[in-house]
């Protein structure tokens, strides 16, 4: 069964929103909520508040609308369908959103982080790149299935009961691979050095790690908190890319950073500190031949795939890469590490509970 035949009962919700054009306010802001008020223009769809969490309430205003709490709205307006327009890891945040869904129709759209973020994923999107999914689907192992059909409809539907699901899976997932085997990890897109610190954690057989981090604050803070005196350590000042270069990173502070050539319509979002750094091929760089490579480096994913396409053939590292910057990292990235090394399995792994599906992996070992 293909992948349009799988989520023919799955509702489309911008299909659905464009259809039927209902009374919409934002929770949040930032620039989730931007691009969302781009889409919704596009769409032609009323915005007709936003609001907060009570405690982050002040009234002020934001792209013309002023910042209410959900009450207020409720009695100015009575019923509306919200949209949530940030990202959360917090579990009060995430009841939040249960009790939300209570009264109100309640979407979490799924929006391109990188790449042209007035692109949706509505039917018209799964039938224009139905065989590349199914491709993919079709790479996958049991539990990958599972997970990327849930994802699928998360994607589609933006309903928060798939993201329970996929909440479901990722805390009844295993190691796919034997973890006792790896002895090496390169960390591309370290950020302040959690994942180094868990790998650390994981692999009871880890001697030497190498980290990459472009952003110099956040390099400095992982240089301070990975201090393992039986780990030899390799941390750069850079990111992986397809070539050795210099990028403008548009940097919003703590992980609210993105590469500026990776985003589209960018002038109608906030304001954000560009900072140039340097990138390098993983190639030209590496300090060791790693058994295990994790890649979440801002959207650039397939471009520090083939920045380590000599190591990724002669070697086959296990790869661990982000599939959630961008819709169609669903496939592409599967492409490219296919067309690279055509001797991977497949699965998919989150790394830890999130609302929207982000820190989605894609595990090739």
């Amino acid at each position: 069964m293909n992948i349009l035949e799988l989520l023919k009962n799955v509702p489309s919700m911008w299909d659905t929103l464009k259809e039927s054009k209902p009374k919409v306010v934002l929770y949040g802001m930032g620039d989730g909520a931007v691009k969302i008020l781009n889409i919704l223009k596009k769409f032609d769809i009323e915005c007709i508040g936003v609001f907060a969490s009570d405690s982050f309430v002040r009234h002020q205003f934001f792209c013309g609308y002023t910042v209410k709490t959900l009450t207020e709205l409720e009695e100015e307006f009575g019923e509306f369908t919200v949209l949530s327009a940030f990202a959360t890891r917090l579990d009060e945040v995430m009841e939040n959103f249960k009790k939300i869904s209570h009264s109100h129709t309640l979407y979490i759209p799924d929006i391109n982080v990188s790449g042209d973020y007035l692109e949706v994923f509505d039917r018209a999107f799964l039938e224009e790149f139905g065989d590349r999914i199914d491709s993919v689907y079709s790479a996958l192992d049991e539990y990958g299935k599972e997970f990327f059909k849930t994802l699928l409809s998360y994607k589609l539907s933006g309903e928060l009961y798939y993201l329970e699901q996929l909440e479901s899976l990722r805390v009844s997932a295993t190691i796919p691979y034997d973890k006792n085997k790896i002895h090496s990890f390169a960390d591309f897109g370290a950020y302040t050095g959690d994942t180094v610190i868990e790998a650390k954690s994981l692999y009871p057989n880890l001697k030497r790690a190498c980290a990459f981090e472009p952003d110099k604050k956040n390099f400095q803070k992982l240089i301070k908190n990975v201090d393992f005196h039986d780990l030899e350590f390799y941390p750069i000042n850079a990111l992986v890319y397809d070539r050795n270069t210099s990028l403008a990173l548009l940097s919003g502070g703590s992980m609210n950073t993105i590469i500026e050539d990776n985003v589209k319509n960018q002038e109608n979002l906030q304001k954000k500190k560009v900072v140039k750094v340097d990138a390098i091929t993983g190639d030209s760089t590496l300090p060791f031949m790693p058994d295990l490579i994790k890649m979440d480096v801002e959207g650039c994913e397939e471009r520090a795939i083939e920045g380590c396409k000599n190591i990724i053939k002669s070697h086959s590292p296990i790869l661990r890469i982000s599939i959630y910057h961008n819709h169609r990292d669903i496939f592409s990235l599967y492409e490219k590490i296919s067309a690279t090394n055509g001797g991977y399995t497949y699965t998919l792994r989150q790394k830890c509970k999130y609302i929207p599906a982000w820190d989605v992996e894609i595990i090739a070992f």
